[in-house]
């Protein structure tokens, strides 16, 4: 039965715009879900949300076209089936996570306040805006949290070997970090990764680093993430960074204080390098 004329829908002046709007919030939504996640957390069930998605979408706008059940359906189960293969080719391709010492990328020297005793055989360890260099093969502790050494740094021939101690809220060893090897004291939801020979990574249920360690040089080192040292708050290290204190509510943090940087040690033996804390 058809509408009466003076009942029926007014066709829209832009017949896309209505298309581009869904797409668009579609989109959005897809960056909202993903936004702050490292790269290296897209998994299977990822991929399917994002897929889902667009074969949602799809499915809606050739409806709305009045196309053919059987357009619709191949559309929808193309989508869906060229990506799981595309993604189960990707995992399939991929070369095993490396492992050993980290090995010297070939990416610049960060710089720092310090740079004219900076020497040619040195290690320059950058976090936030703070440098430390070190002479020799270490180990070195650039960082440390209230009354902790958090982490150690030691050259081994050309590559870079990582120690570093994670604590929890008690001030007991949540994990370490090992000669670049994971290796968790209890149950934890955390994933470490090895992406490329230069990086080791720990990420959290939330897709957020704890620790991120990259060796850009053989003369450099970058360093991420969040350590906590006993009851004091947290030391979250970022590349323009640090900041002290401050709450989490699911995976954003509030209320955190930003730490005064730029500041530049050189280290003499194996004593510490810059202490975070808020005393």
């Amino acid at each position: 039965m058809e509408r009466p004329p003076h009942l029926a829908f007014p066709e829209p002046c832009w017949p896309w715009l209505h298309s581009l709007l869904r797409i668009t919030f579609t989109f959005l939504l897809i960056w909202g879900f993903f936004s702050g996640s490292h790269p290296l957390s897209l998994g299977f069930f990822s991929v399917l949300a994002v897929v889902n998605a667009l074969a949602i979408l799809l499915g809606y706008e050739l409806s709305i076209r009045d196309a053919p059940m059987g357009w619709i359906a191949g559309g929808i189960y193309t989508l869906i089936g060229t990506s799981l293969v595309g993604y189960g080719a990707w995992l399939a391709t991929r070369p095993p996570a490396p492992a050993g010492p980290l090995l010297p990328a070939s990416e610049p020297t960060p710089q720092a306040i310090c740079a004219g005793k900076i020497g040619p055989k040195d290690l320059v360890m950058a976090f936030g805006t703070h440098r430390v260099v070190g002479t020799g093969q270490g180990p070195f502790h650039p960082i440390r949290v209230d009354y902790c050494n958090v982490m150690a740094l030691r050259r081994v021939g050309q590559g870079l070997m990582v120690k570093a101690v994670f604590y929890d809220w008690n001030n007991d060893v949540a994990f370490v970090v090992n000669d670049n090897v994971y290796q968790p004291t209890m149950p934890l939801q955390l994933r470490p990764f090895r992406p490329d020979p230069h990086t080791v990574i720990v990420l959290d249920r939330f897709d957020k680093e704890v620790l991120y360690v990259r060796y850009l040089n053989p003369n450099a080192v970058r360093i991420r993430g969040r350590f906590l040292c006993g009851e004091q708050p947290q030391a979250i290290i970022r590349d323009d960074r640090i900041y002290k204190g401050g709450i989490r509510m699911g995976g954003v943090f509030f209320g955190l204080r930003a730490t005064r940087g730029g500041a530049c040690t050189v280290l003499k033996g194996s004593e510490p390098g810059i202490t975070v804390t808020d005393r």
